[in-house]
C-alpha cells in the first residue's frame, strides 16, 4: 500500500520506527495527509478500549457518517471504511466536519489523536475492523 492510495476512513496497521514510540504498532483510522509536512495522522485505535470503539461508531452513525466495505482504490480484497469525503467518492461528511463532530466529542478520542511521520513508516497495510463493534444503522452498540 502507498501513500497516494490512502482515502480518509481506511483503517491501516505499520511498523513505526521512532526513538521511545510507545506504540511500534498502531492501528489507524487514518483521516488527514500532509505531504508537505511527511505526516499521516488520525486516531490510534490502540488507545480505545471496547467501550469506547463502540462509542465512536454510534458517534458516526448519529452523526449521519456512512460506513462499509469497498474497494474505491483496486486492492487485491475489499477493505472497510468510514465514508469520509474524497474526490473519488465525495460525501457529506468530511474531514473537519469528522474531527469536530466526532472526534471532538469525546476526550478519549482526542487524546488519541495521533500523527506519524512518513519516512518512519514501514510495513503499512489497510485492515478491516472487528465485525463486532460496527452495529447496523439505526441500532444502538450498547445492545
Amino acid at each position: 500500500m502507498t501513500l497516494g492510495r490512502l482515502l480518509p476512513g481506511m483503517i491501516l496497521t505499520f511498523n513505526y520506527s521512532v526513538p521511545n514510540v510507545t506504540d511500534p504498532k498502531p492501528i489507524l483510522l487514518f483521516l488527514h495527509r500532509d505531504p508537505k509536512k511527511r505526516i499521516i495522522e488520525g486516531l490510534n485505535l490502540n488507545y480505545l478500549p471496547p467501550s469506547k470503539l463502540k462509542r465512536l461508531f454510534y458517534f458516526i452513525d448519529f452523526r449521519k457518517g456512512e460506513t462499509g466495505m469497498e474497494n474505491l482504490v483496486r486492492l487485491k480484497e475489499d477493505y472497510f471504511r468510514i465514508k469520509i469525503s474524497h474526490p473519488k467518492e465525495p460525501t457529506d461528511m468530511d474531514n473537519d466536519r469528522f474531527y469536530h463532530d466526532i472526534i471532538k466529542a469525546d476526550n478519549v478520542f482526542v487524546r488519541s489523536y495521533r500523527s506519524y511521520k512518513t519516512p518512519k513508516l514501514s510495513s503499512m497495510k489497510v485492515i478491516s475492523i472487528q465485525e463486532e463493534y460496527i452495529h447496523k444503522p439505526g441500532g444502538s452498540p450498547f445492545d
